[in-house]
């Protein structure tokens, strides 16, 4: 499983190396693991990147806080219509038909889960109609928690559409591992009925109820298409891809910019959501396999 030796840029499979060898490895991958024992390792940690993904995990601790004032908020129902499938660019629902009633509690699961965009533009329209400024929100939470690097820019539905992202804005892996370290519950448990298959969390060992205890959060900085196949739908040029992770032990958080810096050569640069997936992967798998040494 472990290769110490890997040359430079040449990750090809998901495997475990010395953390500090993952910035050698992995090529561009800027990255921070916090252990509960304070211990802390990281790489290019406070370079600003888009939320790529990492938006919809500002929304639901915003949604969460909201919720903390009215106790009611996660109880309400919604109905996803014919009118967020047709702003929806991600996600399986937009492609069914008919309509859907549920809770915002399973709106905001879907949404932290897959990037479900009909349920991220029926919460937001919730939300709008009760008078609540949610970029305002979560500008505040930002604030709260001290991420003096993360920038909410606005709402991604500003045009009526969504990729299943919810917030605009950037952020860095260090504050993103300094929210990581004070979820609420409800996002923790939103979190656990995530699905990603581009992520830190891409090649931790086993599978379904057998995998290791885990939450996570990833995404794209073009959208991805349903199912996670990274299909690109036309949003333009990617930028990136973003993930967090929550293990036992210890929070990470990374981000993989689409094109390599400028020094470098086409070695490590990530072309396609599968290589993502492996240099993230790689820096799950090595996180875990340091807290089990």
């Amino acid at each position: 499983m472990a290769s110490h030796g890997a040359p430079r840029g040449t990750l090809s499979t998901v495997r475990a190396v010395p953390l500090e060898v993952v910035p050698a490895v992995c090529t561009g991958l800027r990255f921070a693991v916090r252990f509960a024992d304070a211990r802390e390792l990281a790489h290019d940690a406070g370079a600003r990147h888009p939320l790529s993904g990492t938006g919809k995990l500002v929304l639901a601790c915003a949604v969460a806080r909201l919720a903390r004032q009215d106790a009611d908020l996660l109880g309400q129902r919604l109905t996803l219509t014919d009118r967020h499938r047709a702003g929806a660019r991600t996600g399986t629902l937009r492609l069914m038909s008919g309509e859907l009633s549920l809770t915002v509690e399973d709106a905001m699961a879907l949404i932290v889960g897959t990037g479900e965009a009909m349920a991220v533009l029926a919460v937001l329209e919730l939300l709008h109609d009760r008078g609540i400024d949610v970029a305002a929100e979560a500008r505040d939470l930002v604030a709260e928690r001290g991420v003096q690097d993360t920038e909410i820019t606005g709402l991604e539905t500003a045009a009526g559409t969504s990729w299943g992202e919810g917030l605009t804005g950037w952020t860095t892996p260090t504050d993103l591992c300094t929210l990581l370290s004070g979820l609420p519950e409800a996002v923790l448990r939103w979190m656990g009925a995530a699905f990603e298959p581009v992520g830190l969390a891409s090649g931790l060992p086993g599978f379904g109820p057998r995998t290791v205890p885990h939450q996570t959060v990833a995404g794209g900085g073009w959208p991805l298409g349903a199912g996670g196949s990274g299909e690109d739908l036309g949003a333009g040029s990617p930028r990136g891809w973003a993930s967090v992770l929550v293990l036992p032990g210890a929070v990470v958080a990374a981000f993989l910019p689409a094109e390599a810096p400028a020094d470098e050569g086409p070695d490590g640069t990530a072309k396609t959501s599968l290589q993502a997936s492996t240099a993230l992967g790689s820096l799950g798998l090595s996180a875990w396999q340091d807290l089990s040494s």
